[in-house]
C-alpha cells in the first residue's frame, strides 16, 4: 500500500477574477471587420483555390473588353480608337457579372448558415441589420473591380494611346462621372438583389440558379411581355427587369438612349427602353428602388427566421 507521504498532492489557488481594462473596440469595429472578411472571402482570400479560380477568372474575363481596346488603340494606326463605348460595356458584360454576384452570394451568406455560425455572429455586439448590410456593401464593393475598374483602365489607356492626352482628357473629361455613377448604380442594384436571393436559398446550387433566373428569366419574360403586347400599360413591365432598369440607367446617365424615328419594341433592350418612352431620370430611381426593396427584405430575413 502507498503511504500518506507517497501520495500526489494538490494545492488550492484563490486567483479571483480580474476586470478587463483593455480599449472595447465595440460594434462598428465588428462592423468593419465582418465587411472586411466578407469582401476577402469574395475574392476567394483565406479559401480554397477554387474559390480564388473563379473569382479572378470572372474579375479577368470583365477586363477583358477594356484590354483588348487598349491592344487594339496601341497596334493600331489611328489617333483615336474605341471598339466599345463606355454606355455599353455594362451590357456587354452582363453575363459575367450575374454570374460573379451568383457565385459569390450564395458564399457570402450561405456558408455562415451552413455552419451555424450565425448564432456567434448575433451573440453581440453585431445585430442582425448589421450582418446584412455588411453582406449587401461587401459583395456591392467587389463589383466595382468588375465595373468601375475596367472603365477606368480604359479611359486611361485612351489617353495615354491619343495625340494628346491632356486634349482627350479634357474632352472626355464629362465621362469619368457617369463611369463612377453608373458602375454604383448597378453595383448596389446587383449586390442587395444577389444577397436577397441567395438569403432564401438553403443550398449553393439552388442560389446559383436562383440568381441567374432573376436577372435573365426577368429580361426574357419582359421582352416578350413587351414584344407581343406592346401598349401603354405593359411597358410598366420593364420596371421589373432589373437588367431592363439598369440599362436604362445607365444610357440616362451616358445621355445615350435612344431616339428612334419609329421607336421598335422588338429587339435590344435599349430599343424597348426608347419605345417605353418613360422620362430618362426614371431609370436611375428605378433602379435605386430595387436596391433598397431588395436590402429591406434582406433585413427582414435575418431579424425573422434565421
Amino acid at each position: 500500500m502507498t503511504s500518506p507521504e507517497a501520495a500526489p498532492g494538490g494545492a488550492i489557488y484563490d486567483l479571483g477574477y480580474q476586470g478587463y481594462e483593455g480599449s472595447r473596440l465595440g460594434r462598428a469595429y465588428a462592423l468593419w471587420s465582418l465587411y472586411l472578411l466578407s469582401v476577402r472571402n469574395s475574392f476567394g482570400i483565406g479559401r480554397g483555390a477554387l474559390p480564388k479560380v473563379l473569382a479572378f477568372t470572372l474579375v479577368l474575363l470583365a477586363h477583358a473588353l477594356a484590354i483588348i481596346q487598349l491592344i487594339l488603340g496601341a497596334v493600331l494606326p489611328v489617333d483615336e480608337f474605341e471598339l466599345v463605348r463606355p454606355d455599353e460595356y455594362y451590357q456587354l458584360i452582363h453575363f459575367i457579372l450575374v454570374l460573379f454576384v451568383a457565385a459569390i452570394a450564395s458564399d457570402l451568406v450561405g456558408n455562415d448558415r451552413r455552419a451555424r455560425t450565425l448564432a456567434l455572429y448575433f451573440s453581440r455586439p453585431i445585430e442582425r441589420d448589421d450582418y446584412a448590410l455588411a453582406k449587401i456593401a461587401a459583395l456591392s464593393s467587389t463589383l466595382l473591380a468588375l465595373t468601375i475598374a475596367p472603365q477606368l483602365l480604359m479611359f486611361a489607356g485612351n489617353a495615354l494611346g491619343a495625340a494628346d492626352g491632356l486634349d482627350w482628357v479634357r474632352d472626355n473629361a464629362d465621362d469619368l462621372p457617369r463611369i463612377v455613377g453608373s458602375g454604383l448604380i448597378l453595383c448596389v442594384t446587383f449586390g442587395a438583389i444577389g444577397i436577397m436571393v441567395a438569403s432564401y436559398a438553403e443550398r449553393r446550387a439552388f442560389s446559383l440558379i436562383s440568381v441567374v433566373a432573376i436577372f435573365f428569366l426577368s429580361l426574357t419574360v419582359v421582352g416578350i411581355v413587351i414584344s407581343e403586347f406592346g401598349n401603354s400599360e405593359t411597358r410598366y413591365a420593364l420596371f421589373a427587369s432589373p437588367l431592363h432598369v439598369i440599362e436604362g440607367s445607365t444610357l440616362y446617365l451616358f445621355d445615350a438612349l435612344p431616339a428612334l424615328e419609329e421607336p421598335a419594341r422588338d429587339g435590344e433592350p435599349s430599343f424597348q427602353l426608347a419605345w417605353a418612352d418613360f422620362p430618362g431620370w426614371i431609370w436611375p430611381l428605378a433602379a435605386l428602388a430595387w436596391a433598397a426593396l431588395s436590402s429591406a427584405i434582406v433585413v427582414r430575413r435575418f431579424r425573422g427566421s434565421i
